[in-house]
């Protein structure tokens, strides 16, 4: 099985459950780190009963690969230190060697935008944190691993890992520290610098995602879910059955643009198409707007122009252009002509540009004008009209250049539903499951098979794309007993990320902002709290440190300095304090509301040194107002001479407020709270 094998005897050997070639799972790679105090055991597959042969740590163990090829070989658990061992792997005939593997602490980190968010090399806010040139320079942390899980998305099937930016664990360095995530490696720093042992650091996170896909399908059932198990069983198909489905959709949508799209014709559209003369390369473009993403809510024929220049390395070959998707009905122009396009009811996979060029067609020293006419009637799920700003490359041999500047637009034609006979454009095509934000299919993509490998536990930052929904508090704790049970450890550390400040439409307005009714962060961040009541789950508050109109706030050293102090605490049991003060009680004394709080041993003061911000009560009809507030020792007296008679309480409720300035002795802020309490339990 040593002897390379033609593609379709791969093919065969693999149909058939043999393996031709001895493999490592690939969630091992030189430079990782593995779990110590926990028994180590390394897997992959190989040809069907190969005999595998594992040499580690001066042991060596075989192992048989079984009828589907996995094999698997065990070792004791081991204590973490400076060694760098070397893993050799081999099967008779081929052998696989895996260098400077350490023994240390590994921790999953996982969510969404605010996890996956770099380090970055030069600062950009909201992509990048705060001092990120220095600190990239100074990352010369060779104990710290970083294995970077690509964006993968899967439905029913569980995945093998697969890496961005690199092909396995890499040590930080200032050549790659850039990418990494800087919540996890400011964590995994002071991990590292209070421990004095290796850290892995394995990112599994997607910007934007929601929380359903992150749980599992047996996560899902255990917790008895059953508005999503509703959904998740309605596609529990076969791939015949996915097929058909989708054929039928495919074919709904084509009947019912055949059927619509002339009535936007008729309203106007059909009248003006390609009659304006837009396409021409010597057309005055003065009037024109920068192309950008926008919401209107109506129907539209838009224009968009762009001028090239072709690079010395392209000129006098054919070039592909490359273009996806523009718009439902499409008409592309290439220096006054036509080179292609497609109608409204074509299917989709015909809606993109896939055109060879010839040199007579393009200018090959001067300027050439590429023209869009694009017909747009959807808006994505941010609210924003699709595919609005246009992309495309230019490909010659491994020569690339991306036409991604310079666009600008104009529309040719406008409407409402009232002007298409009162009918709105038809649904579009759906296939839920398909998307990565389905049930399950991140788990099953990004997190399934990194479940094999021991860790720690899990750092987690998400909830931005859940916020205000109460059902995020079942879903929340399913997340947790669904990790733990997959990696068959029920005491999991599990540290979770309070979402920070965040409510750009009150920016410069936040002092007046209603006190009663507040932004749905509010409530998330109360379901949060709540699963503080599930041992051994952490919460690093961030409430101080949120930019007001930046949802990726700079500050990422405290927020991984935080996550740390909790993984000190729960995970290493240090005997510190590692939480702000949390709301305890709340009791009405001389028109006024006295409140206590845990984690304040050390007494209570301000960041600034101003009294105490972001107060607010009410009286029995709940309707709050900003309060004043002063410190009473280890407590907050809280008044307001609006509320005669104050009967509940509440701290930073709010989507940002600017003086969230609450702390205890150790410097660590208060975590948000209301006395009114919900009943998040009851929530289905």
């Amino acid at each position: 099985m040593g002897k390379i094998l033609t593609a379709f005897a791969a093919a065969v050997l693999f149909a058939a459950g043999a393996v031709a070639d001895l493999k490592m799972d690939p969630v091992f790679s030189s430079n990782m780190v593995l779990q110590q105090e926990r028994p180590i055991t390394f897997f992959g597959t190989a040809d069907k009963g190969a005999t595998v042969k594992v040499e580690f740590n001066g042991r060596s163990v075989t192992a048989k690969a079984g009828d589907n090829g996995e094999w698997k070989a065990e070792f004791p658990a081991m204590k973490a230190g400076k060694t760098n061992y070397t893993v050799r792997i081999s099967d008779g005939s081929k052998s696989i060697v895996l260098n400077d593997v350490l023994i240390g602490e590994v921790w999953f980190c996982s969510g969404q935008s605010n996890m996956q968010m770099p380090i970055g090399k030069v600062f950009r806010r909201g992509w990048s944190a705060e001092n990120c040139e220095k600190e990239v320079a100074d990352a010369k942390h060779p104990e710290i691993r970083y294995a970077f899980q690509r964006l993968v998305s899967s439905h029913n099937k569980p995945l093998p890992a697969q890496y961005s930016q690199a092909k396995g664990w890499v040590k930080c360095d200032p050549s790659n520290a850039h990418y990494f995530s800087a919540t996890a490696y400011f964590f995994g720093r002071k991990l590292n610098q209070d421990l004095d042992v290796p850290v892995g650091l394995i990112n599994a996170s997607w910007g934007g995602t929601r929380i359903e896909p992150w749980i599992s399908d047996s996560g899902y059932t255990a917790a008895g879910i059953e508005s999503d198990l509703k959904t998740i069983n309605r596609f529990k198909m076969d791939d015949a059955a996915k097929k058909q489905y989708e054929a039928k959709e495919t074919k709904r949508f084509a009947d019912a643009m055949a059927a619509w799209h002339p009535l936007f014709e008729k309203a106007g559209a059909g009248a003006k198409a390609n009659a304006q003369g837009w396409e021409a390369v010597d057309l005055d473009e003065t009037s024109w707007k920068p192309a950008k993403v926008e919401y209107q809510g109506k129907y539209y024929a838009r224009w968009y122009r762009t001028g090239f220049k072709l690079p010395e390395n392209m000129k006098g070959k054919n070039v592909l252009l490359a273009m996806n998707k523009t718009g439902e009905k499409a008409d592309v122009y290439l220096n006054g002509k036509r080179i292609a396009g497609w109608e409204a009811h074509d299917p989709e996979s015909r809606k993109s540009v896939r055109v060879t060029l010839k040199p007579d067609q393009l200018n090959q020293d001067g300027t050439n004008v590429l023209a869009v006419r694009a017909e747009h009637f959807y808006w994505d799920s941010r609210g924003h009209m699709a595919n609005t700003i246009q992309r495309g490359n230019l490909f010659s041999g491994k020569n690339r250049m991306a036409l991604n500047k310079g666009w600008k637009q104009k529309d040719e034609f406008v409407c409402t539903a009232k002007e298409t006979a009162g009918k709105r454009v038809p649904g579009f095509i759906s296939i839920p499951y398909k998307n990565h934000q389905f049930q399950s299919n991140l788990y099953n993509g990004m997190v399934a098979s990194w479940t094999k490998l021991p860790v720690r536990g899990v750092i987690w930052y998400q909830g931005c794309s859940n916020a205000g929904n109460p059902h995020y508090y079942p879903l929340h704790k399913a997340l947790i007993a669904d990790w733990r049970a997959r990696w068959n450890n029920p005491g999991m550390p599990f540290l979770i990320v309070q979402l920070a400040g965040f409510e750009p439409r009150r920016a410069n307005s936040w002092q007046t902002a209603d006190a009663t009714n507040v932004s749905g962060y509010a409530l998330t961040r109360d379901i949060q709290q709540q699963m503080l009541n599930i041992p051994n789950v952490g919460l690093a508050c961030t409430i101080d440190i949120g930019e007001a109109a930046n949802i990726h706030p700079a500050n990422k050293q405290d927020v991984g300095k935080r996550l740390a102090l909790e993984a000190e605490r729960i995970a290493y049991g240090k005997k510190i304090v590692s939480r702000g003060p949390l709301f305890a009680s709340a009791v009405p004394e001389n028109g006024a509301v006295r409140v206590k709080f845990t984690n304040a041993d050390s007494g209570l003061k301000t960041s600034d040194g101003k009294a105490p911000g972001a107060f607010a009560i009410a009286g029995a009809d709940k309707k709050f107002v900003w309060a004043d507030a002063k410190i009473d020792g280890r407590d907050v007296i809280v008044s307001s001479p609006k509320v005669k008679e104050p009967k509940y309480v509440r701290y930073a409720y709010a989507g940002y407020r600017g003086d969230c300035n609450l702390q205890n002795g150790e410097g660590l802020p208060a975590y948000p709270f209301r006395s009114d309490a919900y009943d998040y339990s009851k929530v289905k």
